[in-house]
């Protein structure tokens, strides 16, 4: 990979997810990395509700077996050992890249699945997310839109933690 390549891929995975906000009618404001762990704010339109989005974003996320199992996986980084909040979400960008095209998805997921997977005492820090929980986050534009709203669903759901679909790994 170029020299500095992978700062254009977490670009454009910021930008994307962004572009996907705004066309859906949600304030959202991209932080330039002034702001460690987040890389969109997104808000209600009467400003009553927030949310902070970190973008990991993979060329190709896909993974057939790993772990044992199919799903998809980013690069996190060891900022997300532990970092979780209701109103902390991450957007998982996978740009499917094939012969120089680019068919992106993203998966919204929340903090806590993240910061309940990575370990600190690895030396890479990927997280891993299975196909047993595809449909739940996949292009799940709807809910970001109803926590802005306050829908209690998408309240649930960013607290939740379906331990018997995700992959946990022991301390």
């Amino acid at each position: 990979m170029a020299q500095g390549r992978s700062q254009f891929v977490g670009n454009a995975g910021q930008y994307y997810v962004a572009y996907g906000l705004a066309v859906r009618q949600v304030n959202v404001s991209i932080t330039h990395g002034n702001v460690p762990s987040v890389d969109l704010l997104a808000a209600s339109p009467d400003g009553r509700r927030a949310m902070s989005l970190q973008v990991k974003t993979a060329r190709n996320a896909h993974r057939p077996n790993r772990y044992g199992r199919e799903g998809y996986e980013w690069d996190a980084g060891a900022s997300v050992v532990g970092n979780h909040g209701e109103s902390f979400w991450y957007a998982l960008v996978d740009l499917q890249e094939s012969e120089g095209h680019w068919t992106p998805q993203v998966y919204f997921v929340p903090s806590r699945w993240v910061a309940e997977f990575v370990k600190p005492t690895w030396k890479r820090f990927p997280y891993f997310l299975p196909v047993t929980v595809r449909q739940d986050t996949l292009e799940r534009w709807d809910l970001v839109k109803g926590y802005l709203k306050g829908d209690n669903a998408a309240i649930q759901w960013a607290n939740s933690w379906p331990e018997n679909l995700l992959v946990k790994w022991g301390d």
